[in-house]
């Protein structure tokens, strides 16, 4: 996809959506329906792939599996689809918390999503720095890292605050 103009897209998202026996027409300009139409096709992708990590493979399979996964996203870089995969995951993270306040938990979820997302971040952003010495990149990111270790800390303080909540009642 993304290989065409927009109205190309969206005739062959349209398409792949019949084949999957799933025939709706998506209100709103050609950029709308590309992306109703986009999210339509990844959730049935996601649900399919759900079923199929369901089957016993071995780490080398899955990673062939993740591979062709990959070759399947060109033109995106392996650094920016495993970013957008960890963002796409963590974004209903803040909103189970908010909505359990009291319940320590999502908090720490929350807390740990957003470490993984800027760890990842830091990661895509300095990729390649540590082994051409670039210090000016490495450096640039040290306040980024600090926030992520805030994070993981609050992340593991949730997580603690769980664990001496279950203590308490001798679980």
């Amino acid at each position: 996809m993304g290989h065409g103009g927009k109205a190309e897209d969206v005739r062959r998202l349209g398409a792949a959506l019949h084949a999957l026996g799933i025939d709706e027409d998506p209100p709103g300009s050609v950029t709308e329906q590309r992306a109703w139409m986009a999210s339509v096709l990844l959730g049935a992708a996601q649900a399919e792939a759900i079923e199929a990590d369901r089957v016993r493979l071995s780490r080398e399979a899955r990673f062939a599996l993740w591979q062709r996964q990959l070759a399947a996203a060109e033109p995106v870089s392996r650094a920016e689809l495993v970013l957008w995969q960890v963002r796409r995951a963590c974004v209903p993270l803040p909103a189970l918390a908010r909505e359990n306040r009291t319940d320590p938990i999502p908090l720490a979820a929350a807390h740990a999503g957003e470490a993984l997302q800027t760890l990842v971040e830091v990661g895509v952003a300095t990729r390649g720095a540590v082994a051409a010495g670039d210090v000016g990149t490495l450096a640039a990111q040290a306040e980024r890292l600090r926030e992520a270790r805030k994070q993981l800390r609050a992340a593991l303080d949730n997580t603690d605050l769980m664990l001496d909540l279950l203590g308490s009642v001798d679980l």
